[in-house]
């Protein structure tokens, strides 16, 4: 306990001094008697708020979607109500409320969850190419580009599903190690559906066929 209250004083006090420093700089460099402040400093000072702002618009929107436009569409009201009322606070109130209810209404802002497991492989591969979400034809490069758009994690599990008249290997071989294994994914799974197939028609119907095998 006597070790996290003098944590927090430390924090509170590095807090306070830095605060303190870079206010009390002003006045050091300016003194108030006689002090003129020069024009490029008041030029500078200007422009400061204008940046800090553009800088946060450019990384409140770096991590969207382009093809969705309700971020957007809040933004650009924002910028109307604030330029109509002259007021910031209404502005942000405005844009706010407009992109809660649009998110509520079930607008998203971002990349579409999917599902992926073997019942539900990501992509398909065809004699036509390759369709990923069971809706496109993308080539490898936009498939690898897919799946990190979707925040599919590296150590995922990707299953593909291999259609009965494809049975061009090499390309499932170039698919798997010049695009998905480059890209980070290396656990790849190619689902074959007559090999499939082939495994159930081993198996006798009601036969025990987890008997382990006479010696």
């Amino acid at each position: 306990m006597a070790n996290d209250f003098t944590y927090m004083a430390g924090v509170v006090a590095a807090g306070f001094a830095v605060t303190f420093f870079f206010r009390a700089v002003p006045f050091l460099l300016f003194p108030a008697k006689g002090g003129n402040i020069p024009p490029w400093i008041e030029k500078l000072g200007a422009m400061v708020s204008p940046v800090i702002i553009l800088g946060l618009i450019f990384y409140s929107y770096s991590s969207l979607e382009w093809r969705t436009p309700w971020p957007y569409i809040a933004g650009i009201a924002t910028a109307a109500v604030e330029l109509l009322t002259r007021n910031s606070l209404a502005g942000i109130i405005a844009g706010t409320a407009i992109y809660m209810s649009l998110l509520a209404a079930g607008c998203s802002s971002g990349p579409s969850s999917i599902t992926y497991d073997a019942a539900n492989p990501l992509m398909r591969i065809t004699v036509n190419g390759i369709v990923f979400g069971g809706k496109d034809y993308v080539t490898p490069r936009e498939a690898v580009k897919r799946l990190e758009q979707h925040r599919i994690p590296h150590d995922a599990t990707i299953h593909v599903g291999v259609d009965p008249d494809f049975t061009d290997n090499r390309a499932l071989w170039v698919f798997h190690h010049n695009y998905l294994n480059k890209a980070g994914y290396t656990r790849v799974v190619f689902v074959h559906e007559r090999r499939a197939e082939a495994v159930k028609m081993k198996k006798r119907p009601g036969a025990n066929n987890n008997r382990p095998p006479r010696r």
